[in-house]
């Protein structure tokens, strides 16, 4: 079970692209806490980062997006049931984010809305917030961050409820929640 803590702790050993192992995540890649405040108002719902919605614009790339996606998919199914992001209220404060993965322009965070929910989604889920998911039809990527294009975006992670893994005994017993988590696209300022 991946946790945002034990990423912290524990240098792992991934895949590359090129299917040879590396000892650990490049410094870029290692998750990092970001303390945030708790905007008020702020929600699961698409929001992208236009003047017209009064954000500011994060000049990333759409290939960067996709290749953040993609990373993180892969990442999530090289353990069989599925491998989780985990939030819990003993390991966050409120509205803090962490860093998931870093790539050129874009850096992907996930921040904890609810600091007393124990949220847990699996990759999977995560990476189709972001890109609408393996071969999505133009509808559902406009409906996901990437719909957002250049601008960035955040969006509540959209979980595929018939995933086993949300009704297993190990994801009931821990208590964990499918809600509760904004993943954001923005500019890893590169």
């Amino acid at each position: 079970m991946f946790t945002v803590t034990t990423l912290l702790k524990l240098s792992l050993a991934l895949l590359t692209a090129s299917g040879t192992m590396v000892a650990s995540l490049p410094p870029s890649n290692k998750p990092t806490l970001h303390r945030r405040v708790c905007y008020e108002g702020e929600t699961t719902n698409l929001y992208c980062y236009t003047e017209e919605n009064g954000g500011i614009p994060q000049e990333v790339s759409e290939d960067d997006i996709k290749y953040v996606a993609s990373y993180l998919r892969s990442y999530g199914r090289q353990v069989r049931a599925g491998r989780l992001l985990t939030m819990g209220p003993a390991e966050l404060g409120t509205c803090d984010e962490w860093t998931l993965y870093q790539r050129g322009s874009v850096m992907v965070t996930a921040k904890h809305l609810n600091d007393t929910a124990n949220s847990a989604v699996l990759f999977e889920d995560v990476a189709t917030t972001i890109d609408g998911g393996v071969g999505a039809t133009d509808a559902q990527k406009a409906k996901a961050i990437i719909g957002c294009l250049s601008d960035g975006g955040s969006l509540g992670v959209r979980v595929n409820r018939t995933n086993p893994m949300y009704n297993s005994t190990a994801y009931v017993s821990n208590r964990y929640t499918p809600t509760g988590i904004v993943i954001k696209v923005v500019s890893s300022g590169q």
